[in-house]
């Protein structure tokens, strides 16, 4: 079969190329050895004359006219005839010689072209600007959540509790960094450590990246959870709820998806996602830039229309139900469904692959190259989420959380998330937003966005929920000292990230012990 031709980055491109002069080479070295021996079998054949043939009478046997022409070579051949035979020989042996080095010297000509022509692959980096990212949703997250606490104006509250819009960055931007980690540059290819791995085994790598987090915070606030719940529910309520929790189970079911932490309902949904990425991403994996737009409008499509069917039958269109009570929206459960359900978090996490896999296909065979970009590429789209926040708070845009999340903000996002992409892969950073994004503080925080999202629940809860506040300090913060407190419970979250990130994420015996969990559950599935 004919040797693969690697570009010059490619590491294995000595070896290949190697290995094909080798084999040129192997060519040429037996067209010398069949030449010598053709060279050999004309000097020989000078001798192939059967010596006896002059004995042969030329009698009547042979008229005089045949023995004219027939009687030399019924003779012993003289010496110049056997230089005649060897010459025409090495005539032939040299022409033919010639000739293969001629095609041998083109056939590395055109391989040599063929690998100088070969773009480059683009290499991967660390995006940094994704962890910056990070940390800014789950700012906005732990204040949307706690907000009401501070005594915010009407504006503020409005503006910070769009959680159910900006919640949903989270999931796409999961599915953007798996797809990235995972799949080729430039080709359409998923990586082979992605196709190697059984499934089971690299769903359990990605859960236990943040089950032992979430196991590690139930634990210690498991008191508090169990007091909660037994007090309003008693203890088989209190133990069904634990179990949905440590299982993270809870966002299947709508209406207490919120139980102990929770915020986790997160991590529910996005294992959901975890299970189906190994499947989904080789297949996205292998689709063209045409494809990818077509199964990115079907899945736009997909998690679009349930929200359009919510809204039409309950006229929901234009609220803001992350600034209501629940008790004044048409239908809790259908509107929970709908912001829990894992099956739309699935869409959005395979939103994000869809528009990385757009990205790392830039510049690969067939497709068109990157779009040139500057700060615009990456400062309208965020603009653009920020003036939807804001416009929704003014009352100028009403439209509902759940319609603003998948028809405005997703595609907004994932607009500024390729930019960014794109900018931050480029051999000099330029886009001043990147370079602001990838910060050496803003990645320092980012780095602390997940264990402030698992931790700042519980912290919230022990401080603002009325029956554990009023058992522990008499009342809730918001009471017993004011609203000025709320800045304290931001302070208690972040100190408490530092030192979950400190002394466990980044705990060395942890990995180990992760990893050897991870092992042993995955030969449970062969």
């Amino acid at each position: 079969s004919k040797p693969k031709i690697c570009s010059p980055a490619d590491p294995n491109m000595a070896t290949i190329r190697d290995g094909r002069l080798h084999e040129l080479r192997n060519k040429r070295g037996s067209s010398i050895m069949a030449l010598a021996a053709i060279s050999v079998l004309s000097y020989c054949s000078t001798f192939a004359v059967p010596q006896g043939a002059h004995l042969r009478p030329a009698d009547s046997t042979i008229d005089a006219q045949t023995a004219q022409y027939t009687g030399p070579m019924m003779k012993e051949p003289s010496f110049s005839n056997r230089a005649s035979f060897v010459a025409a020989g090495a005539l032939l042996a040299a022409t033919t010689l010639s000739v293969d080095r001629l095609k041998w010297q083109k056939m590395y000509a055109d391989a040599s072209e063929k690998e100088a022509a070969a773009p480059p692959k683009p290499k991967k980096v660390r995006i940094t600007a994704f962890d910056a990212i990070r940390f800014f949703l789950i700012a906005y997250i732990v204040c949307g959540h706690f907000i009401s606490f501070a005594a915010p104006s009407p504006f503020a509250l409005k503006a910070i509790s769009q959680i159910n819009v900006v919640v949903g960055a989270f999931f796409a931007l999961s599915g953007y960094v798996a797809a990235y980690t995972t799949t080729e540059n430039a080709e359409r290819a998923a990586s082979p450590k992605l196709l190697n791995t059984p499934a089971p085994k690299w769903i359990l790598q990605r859960v236990f990246g943040y089950y032992p987090l979430h196991l590690l915070v139930l634990l210690i606030f498991s008191p508090m959870f169990l007091f909660s719940d037994v007090t309003f529910s008693g203890w088989p309520t209190a133990i069904w709820h634990g179990f949905l929790s440590a299982g993270m189970l809870q966002a299947w079911f709508p209406m207490h998806a919120e139980v102990w932490n929770a915020p986790t309902w997160f991590l529910s949904a996005l294992t959901f996602a975890m299970a189906a990425l190994p499947f989904a991403l080789p297949v996205l994996a292998k689709q063209s830039k045409e494809q990818l737009r077509r199964t990115g409008l079907v899945l736009f499509l997909v998690g679009l229309l349930p929200k359009l069917g919510y809204c039409y039958d309950h006229q929901a269109w234009g609220m803001l139900e992350g600034a209501m009570s629940p008790k004044a929206l048409p239908n809790l459960a259908m509107f929970n469904m709908q912001r829990f359900s894992p099956f739309y978090a699935l869409i959005e996490v395979l939103l994000g692959a869809v528009a990385c896999r757009m990205v790392m296909l830039d510049g690969a065979e067939g497709e068109e190259k990157a779009p040139k970009t500057n700060v615009l590429s990456t400062a309208l789209p965020l603009l653009g989420m920020v003036a939807v926040v804001v416009l929704r708070a003014m009352g100028v845009l009403e439209i509902s959380d759940l319609l603003t999340r998948a028809l405005i903000f997703i595609p907004l996002f994932l607009s500024f998330l390729m930019s960014a992409h794109r900018a931050s892969v480029l051999p000099e950073v330029k886009d001043g937003v990147v370079k602001f994004l990838s910060s050496k503080l803003l990645v320092s925080l980012g780095n602390l966005a997940f264990p402030i999202f698992v931790v700042h629940g519980p912290i919230g809860q022990v401080f603002y929920k009325k029956v554990i506040a009023t058992k522990l300090f008499g009342g809730t913060m918001l009471a017993v000292v004011g609203p000025q407190f709320f800045y304290v419970y931001l302070a208690t979250v972040m100190l408490a990230a530092w030192v979950l990130q400190k002394a466990f994420l980044t705990n060395k015996q942890v990995s180990s012990l992760s990893g050897k969990v991870v092992e042993k559950l995955s030969k449970l599935f062969p």
